[in-house]
């Protein structure tokens, strides 16, 4: 088949269109976002009605009298997954991060020198620990009565979970 100039000129833009707009590399480390991302464009999470009422009942399991929820997701594409209870323990599980929740304290066993503390609100200050043997720290605060703990296995980029935790509201 032959192709005239203009053809070709067609085919070569749409070509470039095409594989510049699927392209989805960053010059950030682990391909994240940027880390000047502001707080409006990390997205909203929503919950349905029946996964606060699942939410609620692990939590009431766990013993966890005031469980609290994010509305913020830990990065662009975060979204709500599954619960988990492990003893005292209710674990919120979503795409980009975890955050379990204890009414008795859940931090490291070992705390080292390399803690960062951060001030999440007025009234709440956060401290990063890193883990042992791990380059990802987790974000280690408490609310009211409740510790509460962000991890990741997967690196991320702190001032989204710093945001994440900054949105967290109790569940009723």
């Amino acid at each position: 088949m032959k192709y005239t100039t203009r053809q070709w000129l067609m085919v070569s833009c749409l070509a470039v269109l095409v594989l510049g707009g699927c392209s989805n590399v960053s010059n950030y480390p682990n391909n994240t976002v940027s880390p000047s991302t502001t707080e409006s464009e990390i997205n909203t999470l929503t919950y349905t009605d029946q996964q606060k009422k699942e939410i609620l009942a692990a939590a009431q399991k766990a013993g966890v009298k005031t469980v609290y929820i994010p509305t913020i997701g830990g990065g662009p594409d975060d979204s709500f997954e599954d619960i988990e209870v492990k003893g005292n323990t209710l674990i919120l599980k979503f795409l980009r991060m975890a955050i379990a929740q204890s009414e008795e304290e859940i931090g490291p066993a070992v705390e080292g020198g390399d803690e960062k503390e951060v001030q999440l609100t007025d009234e709440v200050t956060g401290k990063w620990i890193p883990e042992n043997e791990s380059s990802v720290a987790f974000l280690y605060f408490k609310i009211g009565d409740t510790y509460l703990n962000y991890s990741s296995a997967k690196p991320f980029i702190p001032q989204e979970y710093e945001a994440s935790a900054r949105s967290m509201i109790p569940l009723e």
